[in-house]
């Protein structure tokens, strides 16, 4: 009799690749495909007669910051047009940090100061548990609520893959 397989688990690039599509797919339907910024929605043509195809979410802090959960949490976007995304020299939310800083502080207070007070928090997001629960809240258009993430980090510690120091120890530990 054949022994059953044990399923394969979706491998972490893949979990985090559908949790960013999410997220942007969130951040995009709260600000109602519009941008925050000039108030542009997707289908409206501009002075040039060109029509706005899409928004784009950015984050605010970097999605790059190892460990920060804010990667994956809506409060932690504004949704933009393309050109206030990436393409303005002047307004650009990438190539002007001080003009995404500032009109945050003035538009969106609530979300400057939630992000400053979390930019600092780690949590593993390579925890299988951990990445469940953010993908249960974006499903549920919930926020995230880090110190639940932080409570879940502690019960279900992920168990650590073995470094070249242990394996070496290991090897010198056998009979020959």
């Amino acid at each position: 009799m054949r022994e059953k397989k044990q399923k394969k688990l979706e491998s972490l690039p893949r979990i985090h690749k559908r949790l960013f599509k999410l997220w942007s797919e969130k951040v995009r339907l709260a600000a109602q495909n519009t941008c925050e910024y000039c108030g542009r929605k997707v289908g409206d043509i501009d002075s040039e007669g060109n029509k706005l195809i899409k928004v784009d979410a950015h984050h605010i802090q970097s999605r790059k910051v190892s460990g920060n959960p804010l990667k994956w949490d809506i409060r932690n976007a504004v949704c933009v047009c393309p050109l206030h995304h990436k393409f303005s020299c002047n307004e650009s939310f990438h190539r002007g940090p001080a003009i995404t800083i500032n009109w945050l502080i003035k538009n969106r207070p609530e979300r400057f100061n939630y992000i400053v007070d979390h930019y600092n928090d780690q949590i593993d997001l390579d925890n299988r548990q951990i990445l469940a629960e953010i993908e249960r809240c974006l499903n549920n258009n919930e926020f995230l609520n880090i110190e639940k993430l932080k409570q879940i980090e502690k019960e279900y510690p992920r168990q650590s893959k073995k470094t070249i120091v242990d394996i070496s120890k290991e090897y010198e530990e056998k009979p020959i």
